[in-house]
């Protein structure tokens, strides 16, 4: 990833709304081919929770080195936990939905 896409990522913890910090939440659902957060601040060993809030099947991962998960065909009302062990920017994506993206940031 290039410096600034990181930067902007950065920038905008400070200015977009729906982004959740670890202390208020480590959940995120995904209803209506989107996910529920745009982007999540977590420390590293931390677990985030997916939630299939949907009425459509959906596979989350994440393909980075450092961070790589693969939830596999998640159906409606299923949830997994990932734990992100190392720190780094993770942008997280649905296998069946290219358009659903979001950003797990790992920082201490």
């Amino acid at each position: 990833m290039s410096r600034m896409p990181l930067v902007l990522i950065v920038a905008g913890l400070l200015i977009l709304p729906g982004i959740v910090r670890a202390e208020t939440g480590r959940r995120v659902g995904q209803k209506n081919k989107t996910f529920s957060v745009p982007l999540l601040l977590i420390k590293p060993g931390e677990q985030v929770t997916f939630d299939n809030d949907d009425q459509i099947t959906h596979n989350v991962y994440n393909a980075q080195k450092g961070g790589a998960f693969n939830l596999k065909a998640q159906a409606p009302g299923e949830s997994s936990t990932v734990t992100f062990v190392n720190e780094g920017t993770f942008e997280v994506r649905c296998a069946f939905h290219p358009k659903m993206k979001m950003f797990v940031i790992v920082k201490r």
